[in-house]
């Protein structure tokens, strides 16, 4: 009798083994890191300081003779550390709108993380912001930017322009006639790294360009 009780246990668990529905647990599916959505939209430039470019002639007096800046908007993509801490082999993140597998992960001195290696090996350096945020970085710790669109808004009549570019010459100052000025000196390389503009209600009030390496 304890025989058959053996050999019937032994046929259940064979059973079991066998039956659809109890394979071994799939491995857990790849993560996907994407970037925070951006904080600044083109389309609705009321009160905030962005990084822009523009080029000579996008600065001008319209029809109705009010004065308007043309303007390309630039927000670096802001990854959320903790999301960015638990990547692992397999896992995406997706960097410059690419998608990204990752083979390793290094939590870096800065409080950053080198992904497959880092920016130096091929692959990407992320470098912490305020609040939680990470943002790429690559040559001489520069900061990446993608474009957000585009923008052309008014002038303030106090607008004012500093240009801190040329570390020699120091800090130098136009208003916004010298953009419709020829010989005002003004140098057209507007940059989203070096250049940034003060928008309120709507308007443009100031704009400034740092040197940058």
């Amino acid at each position: 009798m304890k025989k058959i009780i053996l050999l019937l246990l032994s046929a259940c668990l064979l059973l079991t083994a066998c039956a659809p529905g109890m394979a071994e647990p799939a491995a857990a599916a790849a993560a996907r890191v994407e970037p925070l959505p951006p904080a600044v939209d083109p389309d609705n430039l009321d009160n905030c300081t962005v990084h822009v470019s523009l080029g000579e002639g996008d600065a001008y007096v319209d029809d109705t003779g009010v004065m308007r800046m043309k303007l390309t908007v630039y927000a670096s993509d802001l990854y959320d550390m903790a999301e960015v801490s638990r990547l692992k082999e397999g896992d995406v993140i997706v960097i410059r709108g690419m998608d990204v597998a990752v083979q390793t992960l290094e939590s870096l001195e800065t409080g950053g993380f080198a992904v497959n290696g880092g920016y130096s090996s091929g692959g990407f350096t992320l470098f912490p912001d305020d609040g939680g945020t990470l943002f790429e970085i690559g040559p001489s710790d520069a900061r990446f930017y993608q474009t957000l669109g585009q923008a052309t808004v008014r002038v303030s009549q106090d607008f004012i322009y500093t240009d801190s570019a040329d570390l020699d010459r120091g800090d130098v100052t136009y208003y916004p006639g010298d953009f419709l000025t020829e010989g005002t000196g003004i140098d057209y390389d507007f940059v989203p790294s070096s250049t940034t503009v003060v928008i309120e209600n709507g308007s443009v009030v100031s704009m400034h360009r740092v040197y940058t390496p």
